[in-house]
């Protein structure tokens, strides 16, 4: 099933753009529920759609570990802060390394929650972060997008020395 991991670096479904949900339906919540999961599972901050290969606009966050999983349907960038500021960003589709990307300090989000409702979202510091991380993840971008060109070398040279230890490893258990 397409919702049963979070795809990893590389995997063209985290280039793809999710098209808006159009329909808050039982088969809607039941993948909540699985990113739900997968995210406690995780023990991650947020969680794309399109990270488990669904390709729809939505996404699960928790503002801290203690803080329930809430989710965001449909959500937006409504206003951002011209303020900028570095943030360090981790993604659980490449967990090996962290990308120092600048982004707008303050956000208002809007979207709608799973029963319908309409939700704005005034968010601050790594909150805002947060948001515009998983939005990015929903028009196909990556934090490896935005990051300056000497940062963006640096989380490739680790992603690509990551997967060639992965491949090594599969190869000799392949041999074994």
């Amino acid at each position: 099933m397409p919702d049963d991991w979070i795809r990893q670096w590389g995997d063209a479904a985290l280039r793809e753009v999710a098209a808006p949900v159009s329909a808050i339906d039982d088969l809607l919540r039941r993948r909540v529920r699985r990113m739900t999961d997968l995210l406690l599972e995780a023990d991650g901050a947020g969680l794309a759609a399109t990270q488990v290969g669904f390709l729809r606009r939505l996404f699960v966050y928790r503002e801290t570990r203690e803080d329930p999983v809430r989710v965001l349907v449909n959500p937006r960038v409504a206003e951002a802060s011209r303020e900028e500021e570095g943030f360090e960003e981790g993604c659980l589709s490449f967990m090996a390394v962290t990308v120092e990307v600048r982004r707008p300090v303050a956000v208002r989000v809007e979207a709608v929650d799973l029963d319908g409702g309409a939700v704005t979202i005034d968010a601050e510091g790594p909150l805002a972060s947060l948001m515009q991380h998983e939005i990015d993840h929903l028009d196909g971008m990556l934090t490896l997008d935005r990051a300056e060109p000497a940062e963006r070398r640096r989380a490739l040279a680790v992603l690509l020395d990551e997967a060639g230890q992965a491949r090594s490893a599969t190869s000799s258990s392949a041999s074994d």
